[in-house]
């Protein structure tokens, strides 16, 4: 991977093939009090604020996520010019750079163990980089005093770091690229620059994250993180539908069909036909006996049912329409935690899946809600 500096130069970054997350600390007090404050910081100014993170997403440990929605809370107060900068366009960085300091431990103040050093950067083609950077730091971020190394789990140069970048995330006094907190802040100033900016525009956000790093399939890569965590949104429920709630009643009759095999076509109001469901005719039975409401029949149709939903407020009950090239089409439920229930093709019968992340994460998707 690499860091686009304000010379225009690409570097290599670490990262790409750590192992499973350990386990970490729980938000501080002061994080959340930092949230409520920007809350009501950017409601009095009369917009609408930014989603908070869910209380949990699927890949990133609580620390780390902690860490990506102080970090989006503080963009209005040290880069003011910035708007719509959200957990999930850091998150986005994260997931690429590090996979959000996958096989680091991450400490309640944000200090990763151990720390996350790429390679040297001394032109030898190591990691893609072909430019060779000599030591900026003496050492004293990456351990070496030749040349320099991409750092912490979003892979800053030290001299990046060094400039108006580097932060003081959790209000230590210190700057260090190796804490979670300072890290996803600099990430936030660097994303957003010194101009006038709104990263809600897709033209903008691809304009900001290659200015993070100049290679079209790195933006590719991390917007499409940020779409699926945009997705997840904040769901107020944890992922569960309220009981007694119709979204919460369509949800378990699509649930109560789990195992029930794939057929084309198959599926109307009243269960199976022809012995399955396909998605969208579990669709239709979820609905009506949920809610009593009658869908039309087939996912292409589907898209047109209720109303279209921005990411980013996604929540259970509310239809995943998903591709619309026009060719195939596929549909199903959202039921919380970033997961959805459908009936996938002939070989697997119905099922959860995750939703905003794996396989089904790659699509463009359209949420309607019913309900």
């Amino acid at each position: 991977m690499g860091r686009r500096l304000a010379g225009g130069l690409s570097v290599a970054a670490a990262g790409m093939g750590l192992l499973v997350l350990a386990a970490l600390a729980h938000t501080s007090t002061a994080i959340a009090e930092e949230e409520e404050n920007q809350r009501r910081r950017t409601l009095s100014a009369g917009t609408e604020a930014m989603p908070a993170s869910p209380s949990s997403v699927d890949g990133i440990n609580t620390g780390t996520l902690s860490a990506y929605t102080r970090a989006a809370a503080r963009v209005p107060s040290v880069r003011p010019k910035c708007t719509g900068m959200r957990w999930s366009v850091i998150a986005g960085i994260g997931a690429v750079e590090s996979n959000h300091a996958a096989g680091r431990t991450v400490a309640a103040n944000g200090d990763i163990t151990p720390r996350i050093i790429g390679p040297r950067l001394d032109g030898s083609g190591v990691g893609g980089n072909t430019t060779a950077f000599t030591d900026t730091d003496g050492g004293r971020f990456d351990g070496d005093t030749a040349y320099d190394r991409a750092v912490g789990p979003m892979q800053f140069l030290p001299s990046t770091w060094s400039g108006p970048s580097g932060s003081d995330g959790n209000d230590d006094g210190t700057k260090d690229p190796h804490n979670a907190f300072d890290s996803a802040l600099g990430t936030a100033m660097y994303l957003c620059g010194t101009g006038t900016s709104d990263l809600t525009d897709e033209t903008q956000l691809r304009k900001a994250v290659l200015r993070y790093n100049n290679a079209g399939w790195y933006a590719d890569k991390v917007i499409s993180r940020i779409r699926a965590y945009d997705q997840l949104g904040s769901d107020p429920t944890n992922g569960s539908t309220p009981v007694g709630s119709r979204a919460g009643a369509v949800v378990q009759a699509a649930l109560s069909k789990k195992g029930t095999r794939y057929v084309w076509g198959g599926g109307d109001i009243h269960g199976p036909t022809k012995g399955g469901f396909d998605c969208s005719g579990l669709m239709v039975f979820a609905f009506y006996q949920g809610a009593g409401i009658t869908l039309p029949r087939t996912s292409q149709t589907q898209r047109g049912v209720g109303t279209k939903v921005a990411r980013g407020k996604l929540r259970p009950g509310d239809l995943i329409v998903i591709n619309n090239d026009g060719t195939w089409g596929h549909v199903g439920l959202y039921v919380g935690d970033g997961n959805m229930v459908h009936a996938p093709n002939p070989k697997r019968p119905v099922e959860t899946a995750p939703v905003t992340t794996g396989y089904w994460s790659q699509y463009d998707w359209d949420i309607r809600r019913v309900l």
